[in-house]
């Protein structure tokens, strides 16, 4: 009898430790802090990034759609960018490498029209300065946890994410730029970016590896009421999507970075500025 007690206590107290863990939801602020610190450590990786903004001024729509993935290295530091840009209905594509040799940093590009070669002595290496989705980590202010689940088979922590109104900075700019709103003023961007409501995405980390493999920002309501609240404005703007996703995959084991024999071969052109 005393034996059957004793069986039953540690059962219970099993399934007491159990649910208690359960209940337990991880730390968004340490999860997000040890996230960033991973990806800036990554060694090499692939990355996805997505935006689309659709807006309508003065009830003319625009459409601005960018859609670009890339391959990182960071030792010897590489970097292979391929990029397609819708812009109305003006389609461009673009692909670039920026590589280390023995003579320094060099960024190759070719938009259609052949390859150019120019310095990139100063760029930063890092992958959150270098890959485009990861950038957005730089405006996040604020994190809060929401669940596990899944994304591509792989368990991940979803954290939604309270970003800085800089996040917006380059599409309030392209929108100033498209309306010709301000009318060459260099103080609206700020000024409209000053007065932003509060801005919501989503970041996913790998529970097994601690790393961040996806993040998601829409900010279609905060973008619109920016613009909503001008007085005094000749320019409505309405804005029916503003969104941005991008994926890290591959880490670790990312394809190697070839360079192209004729971008090798192309001549070295000044920067501009």
């Amino acid at each position: 009898m005393k034996l059957k007690k004793a069986i039953l206590f540690l059962c219970a107290a099993v399934l007491l430790l159990g649910l208690s863990a359960c209940g337990k939801k991880a730390d968004a602020d340490v999860l997000m802090r040890e996230a960033k610190t991973n990806a800036n450590a990554i060694e090499n990786c692939s990355a996805s990034y997505v935006s689309e903004l659709v807006f309508t001024a003065n009830g003319k729509e625009s459409v601005f759609k960018t859609n670009a993935n890339c391959v990182y290295r960071a030792k010897p530091f590489a970097l292979k960018s391929t990029q397609n840009t819708l812009l109305g209905s003006t389609a461009t594509g673009s692909v670039s490498y920026t590589v280390t040799d023995p003579d320094g940093v060099w960024f190759y590009s070719n938009t259609g029209s052949g390859w150019q070669k120019t310095s990139a002595e100063d760029v930063g290496t890092t992958p959150l300065e270098q890959i485009d989705i990861l950038r957005l980590t730089e405006s996040i202010s604020g994190q809060k946890y929401v669940r596990e689940t899944e994304i591509n088979s792989r368990k991940v922590h979803k954290i939604e994410l309270t970003f800085q109104s800089n996040a917006l900075r380059s599409t309030v700019e392209t929108i100033v730029t498209a309306t010709g709103m301000g009318q060459g003023s260099k103080t609206i961007v700020q000024t409209l970016l000053e007065n932003a409501p509060a801005v919501y995405g989503y970041g996913y980390v790998d529970e097994s590896t601690g790393q961040l493999v996806r993040l998601e920002l829409d900010a279609t309501e905060a973008v619109n009421k920016i613009f909503q609240s001008i007085d005094g404005s000749g320019i409505k703007v309405n804005v029916s999507r503003c969104v941005t996703s991008g994926d890290i995959t591959n880490i670790g084991k990312a394809p190697a970075i070839v360079l192209p024999a004729d971008a090798a071969a192309a001549q070295t052109v000044q920067a501009a500025g």
